[in-house]
């Protein structure tokens, strides 16, 4: 089995530093894919505990499980380390657990259509970056202001745009989280400092089951800009225990100047 890449430098999934033939992929796919198991006939269990549905329902997963980790070994061995995150695209073209449930043909184009998709979505990354990081290099002598406000754009727009992809409110972490990384990877951060600058950014929206709100944004690409930014600089300080963050998502969040009024009392 091939060793699993964590894709957290960009240079594993730099497009410039992989070639990919998008014409030639559904061929590929062809080629590589280990044979399709076949398609789960059985209907998962619902309220009435049945061992025997249950049982077949684990097997279609294990299957479908095991193929797919075939499957992903097979693109990574021919495309390289970039390939490994074809299911992870921000549209939800291939859940990587789910038991096969259409065709052999249907399965496998389905595959390539994910593994485009994750491709195409790269470069655009990558047309960003290629915006972002000279203004991040040429921000970075002038001084730690200019630093980061270059940083806390760069880091907004990311947010934004890994928000705006994510096809349900419940999946924005996973672009958002990689984008920033990647960016900070691009401009040199070692990799296991820049998993946990943006670990620590996202934590307390980590449960956020919706999409970020602008004024999300703007909180944590200012506080993760500071932290980039060096000691020089020093991030905002934290709110009051007492005042909540913007959750619900109608309430506003510490930029805001008035707290909301107080509910009537009965």
């Amino acid at each position: 089995m091939t060793s699993r890449p964590r894709l957290h430098d960009w240079a594993e999934v730099d497009p410039a530093r992989h070639p990919f033939d998008a014409a030639g992929a559904a061929r590929v796919v062809w080629r590589l894919a280990p044979p399709v198991p076949p398609a789960a006939a059985v209907p998962r269990p619902r309220q009435v505990f049945d061992e025997a549905a249950w049982a077949a329902s684990r097997e279609a997963d294990r299957l479908a499980s095991d193929w797919n980790a075939a499957m992903t070994d097979a693109l990574v061995d021919h495309y390289g380390s970039w390939a490994y995150g074809w299911h992870w695209g921000p549209r939800s073209l291939w859940y990587y657990f789910s038991p096969i449930v259409t065709s052999p043909p249907e399965t496998l184009a389905r595959v390539a259509a994910a593994l485009m998709d994750w491709r195409r979505w790269l470069e655009e990354v990558a047309e960003r970056f290629d915006r972002l990081l000279p203004a991040l290099r040429d921000a970075a002598p002038v001084g730690p202001d200019r630093a980061v406000a270059a940083w806390e754009v760069a880091f907004a727009e990311l947010l934004t745009a890994g928000s705006a992809w994510a096809e349900d409110p419940d999946c924005w972490y996973g672009p958002c989280h990689r984008m920033l990384v990647w960016l900070l990877t691009a401009t040199g951060l070692p990799e296991d400092r820049a998993v946990a600058l943006v670990d620590a950014a996202l934590a307390p929206w980590s449960t956020r089951w919706a999409y970020l709100s602008a004024a999300d944004v703007a909180d944590l690409a200012e506080r993760l800009a500071h932290r980039v930014a060096g000691p020089q600089t020093r991030a905002p300080a934290a709110e009051d225990e007492s005042w909540p963050d913007t959750w619900p998502h109608a309430w506003p969040s510490r930029r805001s100047h008035t707290r909301p009024p107080p509910h009537p009392l009965p």
